[in-house]
């Protein structure tokens, strides 16, 4: 026989555990699209980069042969893409690249967009990422607390001798993928017990999508 009490244990588990599956399906949601969406940005870019060199590639070839070559826009573009990461990831043309970033960067807007850009994709698509994007976290800036990333830590050395525990904290302004990298005392950020995925789902959610109770990582 089921008593009241039951009965009311039951219909207040229910809701609970489907509360559990929703969060899970959720997070599942979110961490297809960090898997999906750089992946979609490197093709969307390399079939760019092919069009634009097979449309180079094909006149030249008719130029010099007399007749286009099939596929030859597709061997280039992996030429190209290869040599210049050969090229320019070490060494002195790295330096280049850097420098040419820095100007970059100067950039109103294209600056913003381009180096913000750069950063969360190698964040997020990279071997490295799940270092690069540590925590979600809570980032006490003045007036304001604002959610984000921690992406390190580091000790800062005065010249007077004296230290300072710092982090870096990457904090999306308009969209996922814009916004600014800040340097906190470790005493301004704090910690949650979120998960990556759960942070991006409530910044993708415009934060309506914040569990009930969110505890700080000891």
């Amino acid at each position: 026989m089921v008593t009241p009490h039951q009965t009311g244990w039951a219909a207040a588990k229910r809701p609970a555990g489907r509360t559990r599956l929703a969060r899970i399906l959720r997070s599942k949601f979110v961490a297809g699209l960090i898997i999906l969406i750089p992946i979609i940005i490197t093709v969307r870019g390399l079939w760019w980069l092919f069009t634009y060199v097979d449309a180079l590639a094909q006149p030249l070839a008719m130029t010099l042969i007399g007749r286009t070559v099939p596929g030859l826009g597709f061997v280039t573009t992996v030429a190209v893409v290869f040599v210049t990461g050969f090229l320019f990831s070490t060494g002195p043309l790295k330096r280049v690249v850097d420098a040419l970033e820095e100007v970059v960067d100067g950039v109103p807007l294209v600056g913003a967009v381009y180096g913000t850009t750069k950063k969360v994709l190698a964040g997020f698509g990279s071997s490295q990422g799940k270092g690069a994007f540590q925590r979600f976290v809570l980032a006490q800036l003045p007036g304001r607390t604002t959610p984000g990333f921690l992406t390190g830590t580091f000790t800062l050395t005065r010249s007077d001798g004296s230290q300072y525990r710092l982090c870096t904290v990457y904090v999306p302004t308009n969209h996922l993928y814009v916004g600014d990298v800040v340097v906190l005392p470790a005493e301004d950020v704090i910690e949650t017990d979120l998960s990556v995925e759960d942070g991006v789902s409530l910044i993708l959610s415009a934060g309506a999508s914040v569990p009930p109770q969110v505890g700080e990582r000891k």
